[in-house]
């Protein structure tokens, strides 16, 4: 399987020592940055995010997702979503990562199982951020969540042409999907840029390290291999020896699981 990038997660609140940890493993960040530490950004932070880019190694972004809702029916929770993507894209002007990840907001609980309705209520929102990240170079990447099936994503994508990008998480796809995982791969065809990669017992989102939990790795392996795809993959955990561990676990499966001729780590 090859790749663009091999990340592992950084929090804005622990960006130096997050970064360092990173860096002697060969990882680069994906930043994932919460709604109340935008508000008071450290200049610090800001500088080694710059830093980290202009010395010619990727970053990816992690929008805040927490209260959010793209497709808010209730404007004042519609106008606070807005305004905290609109700081990461203004971040993002500063810090040009090579894409931002965003959580969809559907649930189709919230939504009475209505696709049509998110779809409505969210996609000026998307058409927005795609310009923005368009006019900058930043891709902007829609991440399954809660989804079950990926007809909106299509939908979606339908409707925004070739500026959206998509993420596979791992640990969501085996938690909530109630369709294979070719059908995701299908409907994100080569918008497919970023993969999450994490594990869990098929019973909570537990993060796990990959090859730890149920999540059939090689399968994936093989699929994105056959599809041709090169995403961003980064191995999203929350604590470093879960890091290190899925590190060596994802080494093994490009080894023996997954075979490639193309370059690994």
């Amino acid at each position: 399987m090859n790749f663009q990038a091999l990340h592992g997660r950084a929090a804005l609140g622990s960006l130096g020592s997050d970064l360092d940890f990173l860096d002697s493993h060969g990882l680069g960040p994906e930043i994932y940055l919460p709604g109340e530490l935008l508000d008071d950004l450290d200049g610090e932070a800001l500088s080694r995010m710059v830093a980290w880019r202009e010395a010619g190694r990727q970053v990816t972004f992690h929008a805040p997702f927490v209260d959010l809702s793209p497709a808010g029916l209730d404007p004042r929770v519609l106008e606070i979503t807005r305004y905290r993507f609109r700081q990461v894209m203004e971040l993002a002007r500063t810090v040009l990562p090579r894409q931002v990840v965003f959580h969809p907001g559907f649930d189709r609980w919230r939504f009475g199982h209505r696709h049509d309705l998110w779809l409505e209520n969210s996609l000026p929102l998307w058409e927005q951020l795609v310009e923005t990240g368009a006019q900058m170079g930043v891709g902007v990447v829609l991440e399954n969540v809660f989804d079950t099936r990926p007809d909106h994503f299509g939908a979606l994508r339908q409707a925004l042409g070739n500026g959206l990008g998509f993420c596979l998480d791992t640990g969501h796809l085996l938690l909530f999907s109630e369709v294979p995982l070719e059908e995701w791969l299908d409907t994100f065809g080569d918008a497919l840029t970023e993969l999450h990669l994490h594990d869990n017992d098929g019973k909570g989102d537990l993060h796990l390290p990959l090859g730890e939990g149920k999540f059939d790795f090689a399968d994936l392996c093989r699929q994105i291999r056959s599809r041709k795809l090169e995403p961003v993959v980064v191995l999203e955990h929350h604590s470093r020896d879960e890091t290190r561990r899925s590190l060596v676990n994802f080494q093994t499966l490009l080894e023996t699981g997954c075979p490639d001729e193309g370059p690994g780590l």
